[in-house]
């Protein structure tokens, strides 16, 4: 029902205006009056009361709201980049040989030129790397043997005459080999460069005292000056306070260095006696001078070795 319809009371009927219709009319008709009040009321609680919208209830309960996933769209693993083979150990891939594409002679000149030179490039850096890892490769190899004697395995009496009979390094220079692999170690992941031996050693004591951070640190200072040597690494150690301190000689010392030198040593004897052999025989003696020059030079690498 509208709420804005005006609510008309029902007429009330006249009980006792006619005394010859009798009792059981009166009752009768106030019965219907009764009833139909009730109704009355019962309509207009309804109307007051909330409509209720029925819904129907579902066949079956409703799917999951989640969309539906088309073939082509699910989520595959996502492929991790893999480099390229050569780059991911430091090395570069050769250029591949291609043509040019403009037919004048002088371009395709420059162009095969440019190409040449790459090729040249990556040469010469793949060159450098391998001779590194060449270092470490050996090193590892190198002290494991040491380490583990396996020298008497095989059946030689110490480390050194195996490894000169098997490989052809001498005992000293297997030596300096394992002595410098910290250090080789600490720097391939900052350099591609070839990593010789003997300028590495200057790092050697860096390594034990601040650690591989310091190695890296001064190979990197001594780099930014061009050629990187064994003076370079040390001017580089000082300038960062890693090097070692500066002794200061003793009175005693400064004396004994400030007293006449003694005569000619047995080197030098041996020297002169040499070239005193040349007057009569050059040929002679440049022989004894070259042997003299190879055991000079080996005993040096023996001293640098840190031999046992």
């Amino acid at each position: 029902m509208s709420g804005s319809r005006r609510k008309v009371p029902p007429p009330i009927p006249v009980v006792g205006g006619n005394q010859g219709s009798g009792e059981e009319s009166r009752e009768d008709e106030l019965r219907a009056w009764e009833e139909n009040q009730r109704k009355l009321r019962e309509q207009q609680a309804a109307a007051a009361a909330p409509v209720l919208v029925s819904v129907p209830a579902p066949s079956s309960p409703p799917a999951a709201t989640a969309p539906t996933v088309q073939p082509t769209a699910v989520a595959e693993p996502m492929a991790v980049a893999q480099p390229e083979p050569a780059e991911a150990g430091g090395y570069l891939p050769m250029p591949e040989f291609t043509e040019p594409e403009s037919a004048d002679p002088a371009d395709r000149l420059e162009y095969y030129s440019r190409g040449i030179l790459a090729v040249q490039y990556a040469a010469r850096a793949n060159h450098e790397r391998a001779e590194q890892q060449k270092l470490i490769g050996l090193g590892l190899r190198l002290r494991a043997v040491k380490e583990e004697e396996l020298h008497k395995t095989a059946g030689f009496d110490t480390f050194g005459d195996l490894t000169e009979a098997r490989f052809g390094i001498k005992k000293h220079q297997a030596n300096n080999i394992i002595r410098v692999l910290g250090v080789a170690q600490a720097l391939e992941n900052i350099t591609t460069q070839e990593l010789k031996e003997r300028p590495l050693r200057v790092l050697v004591p860096i390594l034990d005292t601040h650690g591989a951070e310091a190695v890296q640190k001064t190979w990197v200072e001594a780099s930014r000056h061009g050629n990187v040597t064994d003076k370079a690494l040390r001017d580089a150690a000082n300038f960062l306070g890693y090097g070692p301190p500066k002794e200061l000689q003793s009175a005693e010392e400064e004396k004994t260095r400030q007293q006449p030198a003694p005569g000619p040593s047995e080197s030098l004897r041996a020297v002169e006696r040499i070239r005193t052999l040349a007057e009569r025989d050059p040929a002679r003696a440049r022989r004894e001078a070259e042997e003299l020059e190879s055991a000079v030079r080996e005993l040096l690498e023996e001293l640098a070795g840190n031999l046992e």
